[in-house]
Parts: C-alpha cells; sequence; structure tokens
C-alpha cells in the first residue's frame, strides 16, 4: 500500500545540476579554486545547511543523525527504503565534484521523478555522509560506517592538525561521541545508488559517457611514527645518526617500487610530519601514513606483509624505533549484479554510451554495499584528475549521470508487476 497524505513538494529544483554544483562549491572555496571543507568544520556544516534548504524545498523531512550525516527522506509508499547520495566533505583544498555530485544529483533526480508524476513503491532517502575522505581525524567513511552499525567510540582519541580530538570535535558541534550507535538504520534499506566522478583516465581516453561499476577495490592505511634522536645537523656524522626522516623515506620508496612492479595495486604515502623540524636538527620523530590497494584479498595480505616487513627491518637498519597503526581496512567488494545490470539498463534509456569499469578509490558504496544490495555510476572525469582544484566534468557529463541516476532509481521504486 501507498503511504497517503505526504504532502508534494510545492516548489521545484531551481538550474541545471552544473549550476548547484557551482553554488555549493563557493563554500569552503580557498585561493587556488580548491575547495575545503573536512569532517565537522563550520564550512562542511554550511554545505549541510545548503543543501538541506533544497531537500525540504522538494517536500523532504530533512535531518542530521547521531553520527553527522545529513539524511532526506521522501517517505512514500512502504517497505525497506531506496538510499541514494555520497558526501559532502572533501581533502583539503580538493575539487568541486569528488563526493558532491552525489549528493546534488540525487535531489535533482528525485526532483525530476516528482515532477514527472512518477509515485514511487517504496521510501527514497538522501544522505551525506560524514566523514568520508577521513582527512582530518584518519576516520574514513565514518558517517556510512556508523549507518551500518559498527562502533566507532574508540575513534575519540584521534586527533587533527591542530590537536583537536574527534571527541572534542563532535562536542563542539553538539554531538556525542557515545551516541553514533543511534545512526545505525541500515536495517531499514533495502537498496543503495551512489553517482561518483570516476576519478580515473578510462571513461574519458574511450570517448564513454557512462561508467557501469561491478566492484571496489579494498584498502588498507596505516599510521606509522619512528623515533629516532634528534641532534645537531652539522656536528653529527653521518654513519652515527638515527635519523627518523630518513627511515621514513626508504619505507615510503619501498612500498612505491612494491607497488609499481605490479598490476593494478596502488600505494602512497600522503601526510608526513617530522619534528623537532629544524633545518639543522636531525629529526627526532617522523609520523607518516601509508595507503596500499588492491582489487583481490590475496593481494591485499600480500601487501600487509610488505608494508610490515619494510617498516620493521627499515627502522632496524636505522637504529629506530617503530610504531605501526593500522587506522582502517577494508576488503574488496562485488557490486549487486541485478543493480548493476539496472544502471547498465538506465544509461540504454537515456541514450548514453556506457562500460563496465572498476573502481580504483574507496566510497560509501564499498561499506553500504556489504549488506544491502549497491550500485555505483561514474561519470568522465577531465584527465583522470580528482583530489585537486582541476578536478573537472563537463556540465552536460554531470547532467546525464543524474539522469542515468533518475532512471535507475525509478527501476528500483516500481513494483514486481510495474517491472
Amino acid at each position: 500500500m501507498r503511504a497517503t497524505g505526504h504532502p508534494r513538494a510545492e516548489a521545484t529544483l531551481p538550474g541545471s545540476v552544473a549550476a548547484s554544483l557551482d553554488e555549493l562549491a563557493k563554500i569552503g572555496a580557498g585561493p587556488d579554486g580548491g575547495v575545503t571543507r573536512v569532517a565537522w568544520s563550520a564550512e562542511l556544516l554550511a554545505a549541510y545547511a545548503w543543501v538541506g534548504e533544497r531537500m525540504r524545498s522538494i517536500g523532504l523531512d530533512v535531518a542530521v543523525d547521531a553520527a553527522g550525516n545529513l539524511i532526506g527522506r521522501w517517505d512514500v509508499g512502504s517497505g525497506p527504503a531506496v538510499l541514494v547520495g555520497s558526501h559532502l566533505d572533501t581533502v583539503p583544498s580538493g575539487g568541486r565534484l569528488d563526493g558532491v555530485l552525489g549528493v546534488v544529483a540525487a535531489v535533482h533526480a528525485v526532483a525530476r521523478l516528482q515532477e514527472e508524476g512518477f509515485e514511487p513503491e517504496r521510501p527514497v532517502w538522501i544522505v551525506a555522509f560524514m566523514d568520508e575522505e577521513g582527512t582530518r581525524f584518519d576516520a574514513a567513511l565514518f558517517g556510512s560506517r556508523a549507518f551500518v552499525g559498527e562502533d566507532l567510540t574508540g575513534l575519540g582519541g584521534r586527533v587533527d592538525a591542530a590537536g583537536t580530538t574527534l571527541r572534542a570535535a563532535l562536542d563542539e558541534r553538539g554531538h556525542e561521541l557515545e551516541r553514533t550507535p543511534e545512526a545505525n538504520r541500515i536495517g531499514e534499506v533495502g537498496a543503495y545508488f551512489e553517482l561518483h566522478i570516476e576519478q580515473g583516465p578510462v571513461l574519458e581516453a574511450e570517448a564513454i559517457e557512462i561508467g557501469v561499476v561491478t566492484s571496489i577495490v579494498g584498502l588498507r592505511g596505516y599510521r606509522v611514527r619512528l623515533h629516532g634522536q634528534a641532534n645537531h645537523a652539522g656536528t653529527t656524522p653521518m654513519r652515527l645518526r638515527r635519523d627518523a626522516f630518513a627511515g621514513a623515506a626508504r619505507i615510503a620508496l619501498e612500498v612505491r617500487e612494491h607497488a609499481r612492479a605490479r598490476e593494478n595495486v596502488t600505494a602512497n604515502v600522503g601526510k608526513v610530519a617530522v619534528a623537532p623540524g629544524g633545518a639543522n636538527v636531525v629529526p627526532g620523530l617522523a609520523d607518516f601514513t601509508i595507503d596500499v590497494r588492491d582489487a583481490t584479498p590475496g593481494g591485499l595480505a600480500e601487501l600487509e606483509a610488505i608494508v610490515e616487513e619494510s617498516v620493521a627491518r627499515v627502522a632496524r637498519d636505522e637504529g629506530l624505533e617503530a610504531e605501526v597503526e593500522q587506522t582502517f581496512s577494508l576488503e574488496p567488494l562485488e557490486l549487486d549484479s541485478q543493480l548493476v545490470d539496472a544502471v547498465e539498463r538506465a544509461a540504454a534509456e537515456e541514450g548514453a554510451t556506457s562500460r563496465r569499469i572498476a573502481s580504483g578509490a574507496g566510497h560509501d558504496a564499498m561499506v553500504i554495499g556489504r549488506h544491502v544490495p549497491a550500485a555505483m555510476i561514474f561519470v568522465p572525469s577531465r584527465g583522470g584528475i580528482s583530489h585537486s582544484p582541476d578536478e573537472y566534468s563537463s556540465p552536460a557529463e554531470v547532467e546525464l549521470g543524474m539522469r542515468v541516476l533518475a532512471a535507475a532509481l525509478k527501476q528500483s521504486l516500481r513494483t514486481e508487476q510495474e517491472r
């Protein structure tokens, strides 16, 4: 039975997807053209307010849950909801599309369905998950992990570059870390869709309009601390140094070379801090991250062993003490075959060229998709560039992606008889 009495939106969503993205990009904009909206920041919450206003303009019930996820609900029909969205947080000086496209396009897609007079048989929820990127606290996929019921209360002591703990950041925004389990609503969801930029060069290189994502890569993240001995750079002989940064550099290069020697494997050291930090002081501490990815469980296990062995051996060679903390661990995920087929059909309905493609980046879909059927849609990225102010997909590409998303949603929101 359909729910009755839910008000139809009195206002339609103005403008195109690209116009909405341009407006939202002003929040957190930097002088280099990049956008910075890290987890729990004033800029991110301002973006929430902007998107929340547009959700309300099409008649959705809007709230922020205990884990900081923004959710807009079109509570029509019956049964488990179809969830659609992505995230609004960015890396420092990141692009205008990563994550954001999936949320903005979801709002436009639901507005499109409403304007067509489409009546869903199931509820539709739009979500912007908190802290997908993990930039500030090394707590990637925080919101989606809370949504599926993972216990995140042990992350409260993680600190950002300014020394603020995750717990304190939540407190400042009126949230309590101990209440994040209240965000667990995966039991009310039956399927998940996420539109995203490819963040790679394949679609553009092959002149393909839509990527139909079949799988998402697995990943491991580490924080490594090497402890040596700070000393005068001019008076300490090279052979007697316990240089923590030299050890970090060796590890970074070793892990990089292991990845370069293998197909579909990546490795990255993206954050490095040294102390005391003087130009004429041998570094006594190096604190850095390692990110490794592979499409197979066996490949990930091999990468784990490589990281552990490299850190231990280099620390021994350089006379250092090492601490290694695994900050995240996610297995590869095959997306739901029926929803993958639905996305392919939706692309054909919209007259778009498409191809099946694997995702080398992590997404909230890899968390949600372990609990309910999930699918992803990619649009091309110019030059394959992402996490950069140069990130770009054309207005026509993002509009087509939204239309394919709407068509895929429509398939999932019909009854079996209507299909």
